[in-house]
């Protein structure tokens, strides 16, 4: 009797390793895995936040895509660690000279509106006091007049919307997670340049945003 129960608890002990053995690495990879997914949802809504606040300075700044470049980065530093032995000043000023380099190398903004066909379209020639020149851009001002006016009102103001998609290249930094979500990740040229020039895989993140434009398009 003692010899088959000492037999019955050796035949348990053994079959909980081998359970350990198989489920302890499953769980494991779930929650890198988790861990993972979930930076990713943070700097997803991140990237939400920050093509609205780029779409908005590219309303202000005639479409141009530098200071839309510089608020991205700028807005993309909160996903930047902190340093707690320096001043936060100083930590702000490094998070974003961070993101700037990154962005300059792994971002993307294209503008989606208005395109070439709207420009030609709506496009008039006008001296610029600042530059002391003559450009073409889509005017805006008198907004409410032109709109009116407009062989084409709903032409107009599709015309007169700045409308941005933003590409960010993300880094997979959790171990194993990375190497899988890699293989899932959907194939962008300009992540994969990146996971080519730093041998890091990368996430492709996009978001859209529109706003009206506030000055005139160039």
């Amino acid at each position: 009797m003692l010899s088959e129960h000492a037999n019955k608890l050796c035949h348990q002990r053994g079959q909980s390793l081998v359970e350990a053995v198989v489920v302890l690495p499953i769980m494991l990879l779930f929650a890198l895995l988790l861990a993972q997914v979930l930076y990713l949802w943070w700097a997803q809504q991140t990237l939400f936040v920050a093509s609205q606040y780029a779409a908005r300075v590219g309303a202000i700044n005639h479409g141009k895509k530098r200071p839309m470049r510089v608020t991205l980065a700028a807005t993309m530093a909160s996903l930047t660690p902190k340093d707690k032995d320096i001043e936060s000043w100083q930590n702000i000023l490094k998070s974003v000279a961070a993101q700037q380099l990154h962005g300059l190398q792994f971002s993307e903004i294209d503008i989606v509106q208005p395109t070439e066909a709207m420009v030609n379209q709506f496009k008039e020639r006008r001296y610029n006091n600042e530059s002391q020149n003559w450009i073409e851009e889509i005017p805006v001002d008198h907004y409410w007049a032109r709109r009116q006016s407009a062989e084409n009102e709903e032409a107009y103001v599709s015309a007169t919307t700045l409308k941005i998609e933003v590409t960010w290249c993300i880094e997979l930094k959790i171990p194993i997670a990375d190497k899988v979500l890699a293989a899932l990740a959907p194939k962008v040229s300009r992540c994969q340049l990146a996971q080519q020039i730093t041998g890091s895989p990368f996430w492709p993140l996009t978001a859209t945003a529109e706003h009206r434009m506030l000055s005139g398009y160039r």
